[in-house]
């Protein structure tokens, strides 16, 4: 076989193999998600932030000079720590609904709740017309949530803790706004 032979059959398979490589890059940045069984990019902070910045983008009015997803992040993990970093010291019902005492396990913790309560009971009050008065004592909350409703009481009862802080359609719009640097 000649050298001329050789350098042809060689030139020949290394574009082959380049445009075999070439050909699964692309196929690969031509995914997109209906080509994957996975539709949760992560956890939950990250595919929130995900969202957000998926809405951003198809939002032409979106200003991003006053974007601040930084901001979403740390109040997400304010979510996150008072969700998980809090122990429940007690649950009882009193007149009219609830009181629980609770006990941040961390720093965050602490300070989420310090930032939680310091908004929460006037979105319960404005979306339910629930009164919730939340107070420090030390190192625990005793948060009380009563209703004037007596159809309303079992059910602030049932939500305990995490419920009454899930309660209300307001946190989607407020992350937006955080998101929108609006807070």
């Amino acid at each position: 076989m000649s050298n001329r032979t050789n350098d042809f059959s060689t030139k020949w398979v290394i574009t082959l193999i380049i445009f075999c490589m070439a050909g699964t890059v692309h196929g690969q940045h031509q995914m997109d998600k209906s080509d994957t069984p996975l539709s949760m990019p992560g956890n939950d902070i990250f595919g929130t932030i995900q969202e957000v910045v998926q809405k951003l983008e198809t939002n032409p009015d979106t200003d991003w000079s006053k974007v601040d997803l930084e901001a979403l992040r740390q109040h997400l993990l304010d979510m996150k720590a008072f969700t998980e970093e809090v122990a429940i010291i007690e649950q009882k019902p009193v007149a009219n609904g609830i009181e629980v005492q609770v006990r941040p396990k961390t720093e965050r913790a602490g300070e989420a709740l310090k930032r939680l309560f310091s908004m929460h009971p006037a979105m319960i009050k404005e979306e339910k017309g629930w009164t919730m008065v939340a107070k420090q004592d030390k190192n625990k909350w005793v948060i009380t949530c009563t209703t004037e409703n007596n159809s309303e009481v079992e059910k602030i009862r049932a939500l305990g803790y995490i419920g009454l802080l899930a309660e209300g359609a307001h946190h989607q719009l407020h992350h937006w706004m955080i998101a929108n640097g609006q807070m």
